[in-house]
């Protein structure tokens, strides 16, 4: 296999060849393989039919993604995995997959156990890795007991800013200036209050941001920005997974907005306005004590497991 960085052209070449309306894990944005290329070391490898993965990070982040079918592939499971063997022995590495899904783990198996007898997986899973995948209608009405915590945090919002505040969706509103602003006012707010874990990571994050609103045509980023007396407060950027899923990369609020329910007021207006999507994938919660809460107390219609194995020969 001949494996390269991704770049801006490979985006706009796959956009055009990917249409597998299985697709729901994060990791499957195209826009995410260009974004977090230099977070994750990603190479990718376009033959036979399939787009391939390859990730070398460490335990659950290091291996082989599921392979994707491209667009009038007649290339089969089988076919894909004779490759990945014969790349892995070439590079003298380990068969090991990762970010695999119930559902590809089990696709894994399936054709292991018919064409590998000699082969079997072992597989691991790690709950910070999960993705958080909700109803978009949902997160839009807000309906019932179950939201009703959310329902008065957009309250307050409203209440607080009362006649004072409006929504601007980014594919009706050049809004793009305006979702840097606030993720670097964002990453001052932290940086200034000392909580900035780690300082790499968030400025990568927003160069990552800065490439999202520049070529947002060509990743078919979606996404908006929420104004308090006509400045922005609040931000959000998101990256077509499937027709169907959509994944929300980036969500941003700021001091006083944040403080009276802001977060919960872009959400809610975003999942308002992103109507031909039918779920929002809001990615993982990486461990993080306060995000698995956030994520938890907005009822996940599926949390999305994500496995991480090695493929061994039997002795």
């Amino acid at each position: 296999m001949n494996w390269s960085v991704p770049c801006f052209d490979d985006v706009k070449k796959f956009s055009l060849l990917l249409n597998d309306p299985s697709l729901e894990g994060s990791d499957c944005s195209l826009a995410n393989l260009f974004l977090y290329q230099k977070q994750y070391d990603t190479r990718i490898c376009a033959e036979n039919g399939f787009l391939f993965r390859f990730y070398t990070g460490n335990e659950s982040r290091g291996g082989y993604g599921f392979p994707i079918h491209l667009k009038n592939s007649v290339s089969t499971l089988l076919d894909a995995i004779k490759l990945i063997l014969e790349d892995a022995e070439k590079n003298g590495r380990p068969v090991k997959f990762c970010m695999i899904t119930k559902n590809q783990k089990n696709q894994l198996e399936e054709c292991a156990l018919k064409n590998f007898p000699d082969f079997h997986f072992e597989w691991n899973t790690n709950r910070d890795d999960c993705d958080y995948i909700y109803g978009r209608k949902n997160l839009a009405e807000l309906a019932g007991k179950t939201y009703h915590k959310k329902k008065n945090h957009v309250s307050k919002f409203l209440r607080t800013f009362e006649g004072n505040w409006e929504f601007r969706l980014l594919s009706l509103c050049n809004v793009s200036d305006d979702i840097v602003r606030v993720s670097e006012k964002w990453l001052q707010e932290r940086l200034n209050a000392g909580i900035a874990d780690d300082r790499k990571i968030l400025e990568m994050e927003l160069e990552s941001i800065k490439t999202a609103v520049e070529h947002k045509s060509d990743f078919e980023i979606e996404g908006g920005v929420l104004y308090t007396s006509g400045k922005p407060v609040a931000m959000t950027l998101a990256s077509k997974i499937s027709d169907t899923v959509l994944d929300v990369n980036y969500e941003k609020c700021l001091g006083e907005a944040a403080q009276n329910g802001g977060y919960a007021a872009i959400n809610w207006c975003f999942a308002n306005a992103a109507e031909k999507f039918d779920f929002f994938n809001r990615e993982e919660d990486m461990g993080v004590e306060g995000l698995r809460k956030a994520k938890l107390s907005y009822h996940p219609q599926k949390i999305l497991d994500k496995y991480f194995g090695e493929m061994h020969q039997r002795w």
